[in-house]
């Protein structure tokens, strides 16, 4: 059981803010106020708290009263199921919304709210337990939509029906199963098309594959034969000989070079010892060693001889400074008498030895001219001599031998190689036509494998495609919709006579007869059939509201969730006095039922009244 508590809103549609209407409370109440005003809205409302959504598919920014300051719209619901009270409350600006879903007990508030907005509502509609839709049939009827039904084509009429009892996805199944099966038929010729195609190309490959077989030089598949192994030895001794060329052509080289040399070198023509410089350098050298001591020995003479001067003059030592005696003194110069004897004696003995020199001197004088005139040509015959190798010799090899043992091998080699070229030429050719042997059995296997896959397909398909004609024919109009229709036309049928005997003193009955994609309906007045078109508009007002009524009804049990709030919008006008009375005894007796009565003019003394005003654009509950 879903009661429907408490309704709260601010400046949704007509309204303005701070708007309350109690749902439970009363078992009938009046909702009068002009057209336009916002008596439907609430209904609508109450879908958007707890859809999101509502009948006229009015978008949420319209929602919102433009005749108000703001840009904010709110309601919140109370309701309660199965004994367990809930709160919705939907706030929305221009920018945001924002949804909040609480439990409510006696000791405490649980936030059921989820982290996306469609997510809450999912967990509102999982807890209600009926979709849009049923929740929308049950709790709002109108005496147009009625009207619509009744006086539609018989049809349009079962089209009603089918739609009010959400009948309409069995229609739609079919309509998908109608484009399976459209799609299956084209794909079962497509198959067809393709088996002859392959029954063909199997007659085809099986013909090619014995024509090639007859024909080909190569009959059925073939082995491989061994392909012959290069005899590396012959590489390697030919390798050999080929770097004895080489060597042979670079000492050529170093023969022509080194002749050269010594053809150069034999050019050249001087008979002067290579030693004659050496020696007159060697005598340059002494007399300089000479001259050098004599020097020394001349300033050795000096100092020796200033010496004896200072012990001539003073008793002082010249070194010292320090006094020293007469004995001394005879004594010191004794020996500076004898050292100064033995450096004239040296003296005389170098300037012997560097006249001596001087001779040599003068001797070897000319032949250095001579040395000197033949220099350059001595140096070129000491360069050319360093360049020239001994161990050369200047006759060219044999190469005849070499070159004769060089062809042996080329020749030898080259037959292993045509030998291994022939043989792999050869497995080319036989994996060439083993591939194709290969590919046309192959292929012929792929034939008949896919001959006998299409086939199985095939035959899967028509019984697929029978299946799906089953299956086309019971979701159709005249299958499962029409059995289940019949059902409930005739449940609906039962409900709509009780309604009506109360609201006919029994005077009236309603038939349906459903006749292939017709509902007829048949009026039982006094126990005489007459069309629907036929009767009176009083008569016809209490068979407007006993099928309202009905439906509704029917719809609850079909829900599976019986719901306390029924809207009923304009339905009083179509009855004269004594149609309203019986129609508001009739709605007291509903039990577990708060129906609002919605109307612009109906008043009744026995039941609650809410009057709604309108000033300025803006609607209040009053």
């Amino acid at each position: 059981m879903i009661t429907l508590n408490k309704l709260s809103i601010s400046n949704m549609f007509s309204y303005g803010q701070n708007n309350e209407i109690d749902l439970s409370s009363n078992k009938i109440t009046q909702l009068t106020a002009p057209n336009g005003s916002g008596k439907s809205s609430i209904a609508l409302i109450l879908q958007e708290l707890l859809y999101s959504k509502n009948i006229k598919s009015i978008k949420k920014a319209d929602i919102l009263n433009r005749y108000i300051k703001g840009d904010t719209w709110s309601g919140k619901l109370a309701f309660t199921v199965e004994d367990k009270n809930y709160v919705v409350e939907v706030k929305r600006t221009k920018t945001q919304s924002k949804v909040k879903f609480f439990e409510q007990t006696d000791s405490k508030i649980i936030d059921l709210t989820e982290h996306k907005i469609p997510d809450t509502y999912k967990k509102i509609q999982d807890l209600i337990g009926l979709d849009f839709e049923i929740f929308s049939q049950l709790t709002y009827q109108s005496s147009t939509d009625l009207l619509e039904f009744l006086k539609a084509t018989d049809t349009n009429r079962k089209k009603f029906l089918i739609n009010l009892f959400n009948l309409e996805k069995y229609p739609n199944i079919g309509e998908i199963i109608k484009l399976k099966l459209s799609e299956s038929e084209k794909t079962s010729f497509k198959l067809d098309g393709e088996l002859k195609s392959v029954k063909d190309y199997t007659k085809e490959s099986l013909e090619d594959v014995k024509d090639y077989l007859d024909n080909a030089l190569i009959e059925d598949k073939k082995s491989l034969i061994e392909v012959p192994i290069i005899n590396e030895e012959i590489r390697n001794q030919l390798a050999t000989e080929k770097n004895k060329v080489n060597e042979y052509e670079s000492l050529c080289k170093k023969i022509d070079k080194n002749n050269l040399y010594i053809k150069e070198r034999e050019k050249l023509n001087f008979n002067i010892s290579l030693s004659e410089p050496e020696k007159i350098t060697r005598i340059y050298n002494s007399q300089k060693e000479l001259n050098d001591e004599v020097t020394a020995l001349a300033i050795s003479q000096r100092n020796l001889e200033k010496v004896l001067t200072n012990l001539d003059i003073t008793d002082k030592c010249y070194a010292c400074g320090q006094s020293i005696d007469n004995s001394q003194a005879v004594h010191l110069k004794s020996n500076l008498e004898e050292d100064l004897f033995k450096n004239k004696s040296k003296a005389t003995q170098l300037l012997t030895a560097s006249i001596d020199l001087e001779n040599n001197i003068k001797k070897y004088e000319n032949k250095v001219k001579e040395w000197e005139n033949n220099k350059k040509d001595i140096e070129k015959f000491e360069q050319l001599s360093q360049f020239i190798d001994s161990t050369i010799p200047t006759e060219y090899p044999d190469f005849n031998t070499l070159k004769k043992d060089i062809q042996v091998l080329q020749d030898e080699l080259k037959i292993q190689e045509i030998q291994r070229e022939e043989a792999i030429e050869f497995n080319e050719k036989i994996k060439t036509h083993n591939t194709k042997v290969d590919t046309l059995i192959e292929q012929k296997r792929y034939f008949l494998a896919r001959q006998e896959l299409l086939n199985n397909d095939i035959l899967n398909l028509k019984s697929k495609i029978k299946n799906l004609n089953i299956l086309r024919k019971a979701f159709s109009t005249t299958g499962i919709v029409a059995f289940k229709l019949e059902n409930l036309t005739k449940e609906l049928e039962i409900v709509i006579n009780d309604y009506l005997a109360n609201l006919s003193d029994g005077q009236f009955q309603v038939v349906f007869r459903l006749t292939g994609e017709k509902l007829n309906i048949i009026v039982i007045n006094n126990g005489q059939e007459s069309p629907i078109e036929t009767v009176s508009g009083g008569e016809f007002s209490r068979i407007q509201t006993a099928i309202l009524l009905a439906i509704r009804n029917v719809l609850s049990k079909i829900g599976g969730n019986y719901i306390n709030l029924l809207f009923l919008d304009e339905i009083t006008g179509v009855l004269d006095e004594a149609g309203k009375e019986k129609l508001i005894e009739i709605l007291q007796e509903e039990n577990n039922l708060n129906i609002f009565l919605i109307s612009h003019d109906f008043t009744h003394p026995l039941i609650d009244k809410i009057n709604i005003i309108k000033n300025n654009n803006i609607s209040c509950l009053e």
